[in-house]
């Protein structure tokens, strides 16, 4: 009887076993499923992104724990500890999950080979073998150092933003455009003709010409990247900031190569992209000048004017900066009471993009404008002598007063934005100007005569 019941002892303290080890096993299958990390809400957005993802086969733990990790106690204990901090209320509202690039190296998922040369989006050309572990600004790229964007259907897929801050930061300048070269390094510029408003054109021309690109395209890059230092609060405590290091190098090899912490977390952001005109353009005048030509900026952008039509200047539609034109410092400004740093308009400028045309072209604008004011000035003159000598009660004579000043304001406006900024409309302006005066004269002339 006794050797039944040891038999029976056995036979349910085998099938305990068996039952704890089965349900241990199905417990440990069941905590690696992608449906178990969604067991907490706050996991939803990043739950749904996955699942709209090309990596929507790969469980959440084949990326999350690097190669074998995830059958250690080790990682047991750190997702036990999550559930614990989530059951309690004491989780941080800041996420931050870490990828080893083991995980992506797999062979079973990209492998150690590297792609090669590559066009991004079909237009951006890109080597990872320039990028992965190499050395960049003192830190060592990782793969989430580019491939961290997780909003929508993009889970893990390369932030363009990223690039940006690396390739932009500290080495593009409003005031001194950087070399055409710069910019075809990533991507060729655009091969088809472009219409912008009546004016039709093709880039080959300037490509060829060697003009550099932000000459027109001086917006295309926004931003500087800078660090603000409450950023640290982020992530550090006020009391703990003194002990912090501020070598640049020391930080990105902490922050990007020990750990994957996105760029934006500490820098401002650099946005990238060609604009299309859309009303007046805001010109970078400020980046050479303490203060913006008023003048100058409304005349190129044909508008301000009166008794004229709005006239934008051609290369005003093609958004051709300041800068493209002015391209001459000039040193003397420097010691100026308006301080400042000036650039000069230089001749140069238009052969860069028109050839000796352009040199032939600004040359006769110049003249006739010059030829132009001193005509229009002669009779602005004339008609303001009159009306200082009529009577200002005769008839006619508020209307001719009010067509002396817009006469006046046009000659001005011509003069002090500089013609030339827009040829067609300050030969309007100064053709209003005349008809202005020679209207104010035949009022005043008709009231003496009464």
């Amino acid at each position: 009887m006794k050797k039944l019941l040891s038999k029976r002892w056995v036979v349910v303290t085998l099938a305990i076993i068996v039952v704890v080890l089965g349900g241990g096993f199905g417990s440990l299958q069941y905590t690696n499923q992608p449906g178990f990390c969604q067991s907490c809400h706050i996991m939803d957005p990043f739950y749904d992104s996955w699942k709209a993802s090309a990596h929507n086969n790969v469980a959440c733990v084949d990326c999350h724990y690097a190669p074998g990790e995830k059958y250690k106690i080790s990682a047991k204990m750190k997702a036990l500890n999550q559930v614990v901090l989530y059951v309690t209320g004491t989780y941080d509202t800041k996420f931050y999950a870490h990828i080893n690039d083991a995980s992506c190296m797999t062979s079973g998922c990209h492998g150690t080979n590297t792609p090669g040369k590559t066009m991004y989006n079909g237009k951006v050309r890109f080597d990872h073998a320039t990028h992965y572990g190499k050395s960049a600004r003192g830190m060592e790229l990782r793969c989430t150092s580019c491939h961290s964007n997780n909003i929508g259907d993009q889970h893990i897929a390369a932030d363009t933003t990223t690039c940006y801050l690396c390739h932009f930061k500290d080495r593009v300048s409003g005031s001194s455009p950087v070399s055409q070269q710069f910019c075809l390094d990533c991507h060729d510029a655009p091969t088809d003709d472009i219409t912008v408003g009546e004016t039709t054109f093709n880039h080959a021309t300037y490509v060829e010409q060697k003009v550099d690109c932000q000459r027109c395209h001086i917006d295309a890059i926004e931003g500087n990247g800078d660090v603000d230092s409450n950023s640290c609060l982020q992530c550090h405590s006020r009391t703990e900031l003194p002990t912090l290091t501020s070598e640049r190098n020391e930080l990105h090899k902490i922050h990007v190569t020990d750990h994957k912490v996105d760029c934006y977390q500490c820098h401002s952001e650099i946005k990238h992209g060609a604009h299309v005109t859309e009303g007046q353009v805001k010109f970078s005048c400020e980046q050479c000048h303490s203060e913006p030509h008023v003048g100058a900026r409304e005349l190129y952008a044909g508008t301000g004017g009166r008794g004229v039509e709005d006239m934008p200047a051609s290369m005003y539609i093609a958004q051709v900066d300041c800068i493209g034109c002015h391209m001459e410092e000039d040193s003397e400004s420097a010691g100026h009471m308006a301080g400042g740093n000036v650039m000069r308009p230089t001749v140069q400028g238009c052969v860069d993009c028109h050839g000796d045309f352009g040199a032939d072209l600004y040359a006769m604008w110049a003249e006739a404008i010059a030829s132009d004011i001193a005509d229009t000035t002669i009779q602005v003159t004339r008609a303001r002598t009159a009306l200082d000598l009529a009577d200002n009660g005769a008839e006619g004579y508020a209307e001719a007063k009010q067509k002396v000043e817009d006469a006046e304001y046009n000659l001005e406006f011509v003069r002090f934005g500089r013609g030339i900024h827009n040829y067609n409309y300050a030969s309007e302006l100064l053709s209003a100007s005349r008809d202005f005066a020679d209207e104010a004269a035949g009022l005043l002339s008709g009231g003496q005569d009464g």
